[in-house]
């Protein structure tokens, strides 16, 4: 049976809203495999394909973690395509990626844009058995299903909010899901361009990116120490400066 937008229900564990120091935080950190587990699954639970490949995933980045664990859901398989490394030098989201169950292809001068042409390379083989994932995951169903789960589980409207960002697709959701509130967006990786930012004021992280924040500039809460803690210090900063609304909603996608 299939099944419609309009009928489909985040499955994971509700959303838990903390306040720390005044800012209402999204601790999707509790969640223990990140946000992503949210916003894909509809589009992992209905496509046809029984592979999904991925390309575009940093040895710091999530989406090793959340895909599987959806994958699993619905019996099918996560590929990704990774610059090569060492086995006794890899991050640890990868090894626990691995241990969900993430089949890791390991590529030789693993560039980004090398990664996601193996990964194309990969799909084409078999289109219709094998499902290529964009980057950052942006795909309209995820998108709207950002817009879902805000509508469903948060039960306020945000006056501002808060994440970082790398393409930007939760930070754009969130933006679709609350059209009147003030929305910043931390940028953690490349230089983001306008389509990426959308309406969000935009905040450079001073750190590289792979490099986690120092203790003085971390979040008062668990939260991916090359990612999403990152959001702390502007935050912080913006608000010595600027008035702080009622509501402000900081959404920290993982540990």
């Amino acid at each position: 049976m299939s099944l419609s937008f309009e009928e489909w229900v985040d499955p994971n564990p509700p959303i838990q809203i903390h306040n720390h120091n005044g800012f209402l935080v999204v601790r999707d950190d509790l969640l223990g495999y990140g946000s992503k587990a949210r916003f894909v699954d509809f589009l992992v639970r209905t496509i046809p394909q029984q592979e999904i490949v991925f390309g575009s995933c940093p040895a710091t980045g999530y989406a090793q973690i959340s895909l599987p664990v959806v994958a699993g859901r619905y019996g099918k398989s996560v590929h990704l395509f990774m610059a090569k490394r060492s086995l006794d030098k890899l991050h640890p989201y990868q090894s626990q990626g691995a241990q969900l169950g993430s089949i890791y292809h390991w590529i030789p001068d693993g560039m980004l844009n090398v990664t996601k042409a193996r990964a194309r390379e990969y799909a084409e083989q078999d289109p219709q058995n094998r499902f290529v994932l964009p980057i950052g995951l942006e795909h309209p169903t995820v998108l709207d299903s950002i817009v879902k789960v805000c509508y469903n589980q948060i039960p306020f409207v945000p006056d501002a909010i808060w994440s970082v960002g790398s393409s930007g697709c939760l930070n754009r959701g969130l933006q679709q899901a609350y059209p009147s509130a003030e929305v910043h967006v931390v940028s953690v990786g490349h230089t983001m361009g306008e389509k990426e930012i959308g309406r969000a004021i935009y905040h450079r992280s001073p750190y590289k990116f792979d490099r986690p924040v120092k203790p003085i500039d971390a979040p008062p809460f668990p939260s991916a120490p090359t990612y999403d803690a990152k959001v702390w210090r502007p935050l912080i900063d913006w608000y010595a400066t600027h008035p702080k609304p009622e509501k402000v909603l900081v959404w920290n996608v993982a540990a």
